[in-house]
């Protein structure tokens, strides 16, 4: 394909050499098979795109070889794809510079995205996983964990959280769901008990009479006065006191007595 042959081993670092190094070449084989420039352009830079997805699969020395396949079965497919009248004439063309420089900014742009690198992630996971043993496949098979599925697992998650967030909001967008005016409530403790004090089922006991709803303050009776008035309704029919038996108090035990 070349005089100089690629004999390294494709990185991000060295595609753009490879590029450089083999795109004339490419575009005037590319050119001859699809005789027109923007089929042409388009399978070229789609086998530099592939050769970029298996560096990792092809040694050194057959990357050259490995993309001129890559390169002819591109052509057909877009020949293929896309039919041309017979009838139709077509000049010959050589590669110019803004053709060139257009094709190499489109490669590393994809290269560089996200979707192109999440696709490559997920095909090396499935090639590593059919190289394993088959004892390390058969324990993968009760946990199978790929890439895919966690992005599946976020997804699910955020839809959860949307959905959860939207039943909890939406009923309530109209209406607050705490009454703010009674947390931050600024009437002291005091105030609120003697608010309620009404609803109670009791009375309290004031100097105030009984005609304004309040019962009149007890009255407590001494011993002696009770004492005196048994005393006294305790007679015989003549007049004299009734006798009674006197109390005795029982002396205390002192440490003096004998």
């Amino acid at each position: 394909m070349a005089d100089e042959l690629w004999n390294q081993k494709l990185t991000r670092e060295n595609i753009r050499d490879f590029y450089m190094s083999t795109v004339v070449m490419v575009y005037s084989s590319c050119y001859g098979i699809t005789k027109e420039a923007t089929r042409c352009e388009n399978a070229i830079v789609k086998s530099y795109l592939d050769i970029y997805s298996k560096r990792n699969n092809v040694p050194a020395d057959r990357v050259i070889y490995e993309f001129g396949d890559i390169l002819l079965e591109n052509s057909k497919n877009i020949v293929a794809q896309y039919p041309l009248p017979a009838d139709l004439s077509f000049e010959e063309r050589v590669l110019d510079e803004y053709t060139r420089n257009s094709m190499l900014e489109k490669i590393l742009s994809k290269i560089d995205s996200k979707s192109f690198r999440a696709l490559e992630f997920i095909n090396t996971d499935v090639k590593n996983k059919a190289r394993r043993p088959r004892q390390m496949r058969k324990l993968n098979d009760l946990f199978q964990v790929t890439p895919l599925l966690v992005l599946e697992i976020i997804v699910l998650a955020v839809v959860i959280w949307a959905v959860s967030y939207l039943a909890i909001t939406l009923p309530y967008r109209h209406s607050e769901l705490i009454n703010e005016k009674s947390i931050f409530e600024t009437a002291s403790i005091q105030e609120q008990y003697i608010a309620a004090l009404p609803f109670y089922p009791v009375k309290v006991q004031t100097n105030k009479t009984a005609e304004e709803g309040f019962l009149p303050a007890p009255t407590v009776a001494t011993e002696v006065t009770e004492t005196s008035a048994e005393s006294q309704s305790e007679t015989t029919d003549d007049g004299l006191p009734k006798a009674s038996l006197a109390e005795t108090t029982i002396p205390e035990v002192s440490a003096t007595s004998g």
